[in-house]
């Protein structure tokens, strides 16, 4: 502990890692730290907001009313998950949904557990080859699901037609590493809809490392800011529950608090209004209804298929999921979802499915302006967004008539920016960095050993759910910038 000259304590770091939130880009992050020290004289710390749902902010929510597609956001045991944070960051939106954690574990608590694995071409914009990273691929994977899997085998089915292809989902699914009990569904089982069974959850992984000693956790901190002095940077904290300032003196951090917040955090740091881009992956979604034998073989809760293709040079991919009894359970309660499926089940809720689909974040068109410490996100729907959704559904309804699906007349939908929940790019690692962007190795220009760990550095969202892949490109930027540590101090 020292002192400042207020006489405020300040919590003395220099000599570890500092790494910034619990979710999923912290896990990968925390990976690569421990794979890399090899002189194990640096600790690991986890600074954390670290929300759980026996915590209450007590602070105006309000501003923190959503509405999102996925049914998870709309249980109230979930709730903690995502209030106070447009409240606490002093987020206001234009034609943007915005959504974040402050909880521990972040949105892994309430993720959709698909892992989408970027190819060749869509790294083209990252300082790495899919052979270059492939080794990443496989070791991410591993931690979210305890299973071994070689990406270059990849199980595409159609994939000599360049057009559109279906494959079967890749899942975290990790009952070996989930912590948590089952929900009181009887429909509960892997992936349940309210209560995200046996899905890989970075809460729980947070846990297992400090049970073997490999982190020090230190929850309860909202970072308000970081600021740079005499060649450390202090971290201005505020203990959630006592509102007291906590002031932290670090000299490596790692920022895995999710591209919004980190945004804020750097914005801050140059002292300056302005503004950078906010990169999403525009969506939609539609209803399908199964007239042959689809449905009999795809009754997991969880994505049944998914599929991708092209429309006119721009990429789409999506997953389909039943209209499960636990999708009907979770949105009518127990009783009644369990009646409506009954009587209805067999004809119809077995055949229904539900579709999303994304596009490439060039889509995207989302901004963060920054001006005395509050943030607006302004968006709008690209010019071409439309058109080239139109014409991916048109392809869509082609290919799966083949499949005996049709897709709904009418069901087809456009989702507003931001519910896509897939945000990153706003601090991108470029090769010849300018303010507010990374080096290759995803530290920030100007700014030594402060490195962007999370989807915020990434120069490119593809066609797909990001989780997996942010989980990838922070296990680079950890590894990377540790192993150049170690072998030269200096750096």
């Amino acid at each position: 502990m020292l002192n400042n000259e207020t006489g405020n304590k300040i919590i003395d770091l220099t000599s570890h890692y500092v790494v910034l939130g619990s979710g999923l880009s912290a896990i990968s992050t925390i990976q690569g730290i421990t794979d890399n020290n090899t002189n194990n004289i640096k600790k690991i710390f986890v600074i954390d907001a670290g929300l759980t749902e026996e915590v209450d902010l007590r602070i105006d929510k309000r501003n923190d009313s959503i509405k999102m597609p996925s049914p998870k956001f709309k249980i109230r045991a979930n709730r903690y998950i995502y209030e106070g944070f447009k409240s606490m960051l002093n987020i206001t939106e234009n034609s943007f949904q915005v959504i974040g954690s402050l909880a521990k574990g972040g949105l892994s608590n309430i993720w959709g557990a698909t892992i989408q694995p970027y190819n060749e071409a869509e790294l083209l914009k990252f300082p790495y080859s899919y052979a270059e990273i492939n080794e990443a691929y496989v070791k991410t994977y591993k931690t979210l699901t305890d299973l071994d899997h070689n990406f270059y085998d990849f199980d595409e089915e159609d994939s000599d037609s360049k057009k559109f292809i279906t494959f079967n989902p890749l899942l975290a699914i990790n009952p070996i590493k989930n912590n948590r009990n089952s929900c009181y569904l009887k429909s509960c089982g892997d992936g349940c809809i309210y209560c995200n069974k046996n899905v890989f959850n970075s809460g729980d992984a947070i846990d297992d490392y400090v049970g073997l000693n490999k982190i020090d956790y230190m929850p309860g901190l909202f970072i308000k800011s970081i600021y740079q002095e005499d060649g450390y940077y202090f971290i201005e904290c505020m203990d959630i529950i006592s509102k007291n300032d906590v002031l932290i003196k670090a000299d490596t951090i790692y920022s895995c608090l999710g591209a919004i917040s980190t945004s804020k955090i750097v914005l801050k740091m140059s002292e300056k209004d302005n503004k950078i881009p906010l990169l999403s992956t525009p969506g939609g979604a539609f209803f399908i209804y199964s007239f042959k034998d689809f449905f009999k073989k795809n009754k997991n809760i969880l994505s049944a298929k998914s599929f991708k293709g092209n429309a006119d040079k721009n990429n789409f991919e999506g997953n389909i999921f039943p209209f499960s009894e636990n999708l009907l359970c979770t949105y009518f309660g127990e009783r009644l979802g369990s009646i409506f499926n009954f009587l209805f089940g067999k004809l119809l809720f077995s055949r229904l499915f539900i579709a999303n689909i994304y596009f490439d974040s060039d889509l995207s068109s989302a901004t963060i302006f920054y001006s005395k410490d509050k943030i607006q996100i302004n968006s709008k729907i690209d010019s071409n967004l439309k058109l080239v959704f139109k014409k991916a559904i048109e392809i869509i309804k082609n290919e799966f008539l083949l499949k005996g699906l049709l897709v709904i007349p009418f069901s087809k939908k456009l989702l507003a920016p931001g519910q896509d929940i897939h945000y990153g790019g706003s601090i991108p690692m470029k090769l010849d960095p300018a303010e507010n962007q990374c080096n290759f190795n995803g530290e920030l220009k100007g700014f030594k050993n402060f490195y962007i760990s999370d989807a915020a550095s990434m120069p490119f969202l593809a066609s797909k759910g990001q989780s997996f892949n942010c989980m990838v490109n922070a296990y680079y930027i950890a590894s990377e910038s540790v192993a150049l540590q170690v072998s030269d101090p200096s750096k």
